[in-house]
């Protein structure tokens, strides 16, 4: 029996375009969804933080959407990337879970053919060790070294790690000493006030929980500097943050999770659950406070309510310092380029590699 035409074509990103390309049930068909594989984290970004509108280049078999890339045109039109920003921690590509290496390649190849012949790079971000998109250039040997294969190079660059608890293992920390010492400042907290956690998921609850936790960060060290960093102190990213809270689209749950200390909110998170994982976004804390340690009070307090929950998974996103001493997993997270085998990439790929040639000497050097 034959196998169905393969079909690549672009859509543009509307709830409309996504309900028909078949991205939902993509998404459900991954062994570990998570955040940033859902379309409301990609709307979310288009519609608030991102100046080039995103595209979805998309690759069926028959009915069905085999891998979906979300793609943006840089100033310089021969250059392409996924979206990016700083509040966009991870990134990846969709890839069907039943695609071998090669397939998932040539489906990778025809999608990034969309963005036309004169194309020199596409770019993308902060991609995850556990992607099939890495798993797929490692078994094809398209890492670090290799730039033979059919019609592009690839090259990876570490940018940093991912931490995360299994809490099928137990619960964190697993730090004798770190459980003491929690044990202790809770008790002290507990004797100025009663302590209760809050886990907010309702609708109608969630906007009154993001204006908590908005006032708690920008009233630590993020507000305080000179230039605020914090969300409050931006409107697009107090917008996007806030889009969050109501998904269009299945599969994405929104959490706030609050510490309060009688009526004083002394910690908050904001997270998202995808699966059977809960992703923390962002963490922060009332430094009045901070001699008893409530973000990690918090954290310790999530922990143990996801587990009771089923959930697996507990990520930090990122690899905070301060969670060295609670003994996570972690994971490298990549960024990754893909030069297009013709006169613009191969220039471009050079002159690359002598910018990282120069930048590496002045580091030896500092």
């Amino acid at each position: 029996m034959a196998e169905p035409l393969i079909n690549t074509h672009i859509e543009r990103l509307d709830e409309e375009r996504i309900s028909k390309c078949g991205w939902l049930k993509l998404f459900s068909s991954q062994a570990e969804p998570r955040f940033y594989h859902h379309p409301d984290w990609i709307l979310a970004a288009d519609e608030n933080l991102l100046q080039c509108p995103v595209e979805l280049a998309c690759v069926h078999q028959g009915d069905q959407l085999k891998l979906m890339l979300p793609l943006q045109a840089r100033a310089q039109r021969h250059r392409f990337h996924a979206p990016r920003h700083d509040h966009l921690t991870l990134g990846d590509v969709l890839i069907h879970p039943r695609m071998s290496a090669i397939e998932s390649n040539s489906a990778i190849q025809s999608a990034l053919s969309l963005a036309g012949t004169a194309q020199w790079d596409w770019q993308i971000c902060n991609v995850p060790e556990r992607s099939a998109l890495l798993g797929m250039l490692a078994e094809q040997n398209l890492d670090n070294t290799t730039v033979s294969q059919t019609h592009a190079h690839w090259e990876q660059r570490p940018a940093r790690q991912s931490a995360w608890f299994d809490l099928q293992e137990g619960l964190p920390p697993a730090s004798g000493k770190l459980r003491r010492n929690l044990k202790r400042l809770r008790h002290k907290l507990q004797e100025a006030g009663q302590l209760r956690m809050q886990w907010v998921r309702q609708p109608d609850e969630l906007p009154e929980a993001y204006s908590r936790f908005l006032h708690l960060e920008a009233s630590g060290w993020k507000g305080a500097q000179g230039e605020s960093t914090a969300i409050a102190a931006d409107p697009a990213l107090t917008n996007f943050y806030r889009r969050l809270l109501a998904p269009r689209f299945e599969g994405l749950q929104p959490v706030i999770i609050l510490l309060w200390l009688d009526e004083e909110c002394i910690a908050a998170q904001f997270g998202l659950q995808t699966g059977q994982c809960l992703s923390l976004l962002k963490i922060a804390y009332s430094e009045q406070h901070s001699q008893y340690s409530p973000g990690s009070l918090l954290l310790q307090d999530t922990a143990e309510q996801a587990s009771k929950l089923g959930l697996s998974t507990l990520s930090l996103v990122s690899s905070p310092s301060w969670a060295e001493r609670w003994h996570p997993h972690t994971e490298s997270v990549w960024h990754l380029t893909r030069y297009a085998n013709n006169p613009g990439g191969l220039a471009l790929r050079t002159l690359d590699r002598l910018k990282q040639t120069a930048r590496a000497r002045v580091r030896r050097a500092a």
